[in-house]
């Protein structure tokens, strides 16, 4: 069984955005944040560093007649790592889905898998609801990649540093205005 850390992300200048946000598009406040969810996971996702193929491929050296016994050994590893290339960011997509959510990434992302197949429970999310209060609860399992935490802290720093910007460009005036900046509030 799988492992997993979970760990707690409170930022209170986002939560402030998002209850600004609210008040000014005229949404609720987990509207804003099932839609700022999204754009956090997408750049968590960004922010979290993949093996380099370069790596993966590194030589082997050894006598002639060890290498030929163990040179398919080396080329199915080095396949099986490859392959596995992008586990780690394909977590913050499993995390998206379970929330119902679309976020890009790249291809290799996309095709990752273990030797095992895919681990589809790798990410997974729930929401709570307790009055007014509104919280997303995010589980990433592929713990051993140290990026998975400061992925999500710098997609979430980031998001709130897109609303302060938002903000002194005059951006929650109108609803056009905010529409243009955050699409999301408004598909249903």
């Amino acid at each position: 069984m799988s492992q997993s850390l979970s760990m707690s992300v409170a930022n209170l200048g986002l939560m402030r955005a998002f209850d600004e946000i609210a008040k000014a598009a005229g949404v609720t406040y987990k509207e804003v944040v099932r839609s700022e969810a999204a754009k956090i996971l997408e750049a968590a996702s960004k922010n979290t560093t993949a093996a380099q193929v370069k790596l993966i491929k590194m030589s082997w050296k050894m006598p002639d007649a060890v290498w030929l016994l163990v040179q398919k050994q080396i080329a199915a590893s080095i396949k099986r790592r490859k392959a596995a290339r992008g586990l780690a960011k394909k977590s913050w997509k499993q995390v998206a889905e379970d929330m119902g959510l679309t976020i890009a990434v790249p291809s290799y992302v996309e095709a990752a898998t273990t030797k095992n197949g895919d681990y589809p429970g790798d990410g997974k999310a729930t929401e709570e609801s307790k009055g007014s209060d509104f919280a997303i609860v995010l589980r990433n399992s592929r713990t051993y990649s140290p990026s998975i935490f400061d992925a999500i802290r710098r997609a979430m720093n980031g998001r709130e540093k897109f609303f302060r910007e938002n903000l002194k460009q005059g951006v929650f005036k109108s609803i056009e205005t905010i529409a243009a900046k955050y699409p999301g509030l408004y598909t249903k």
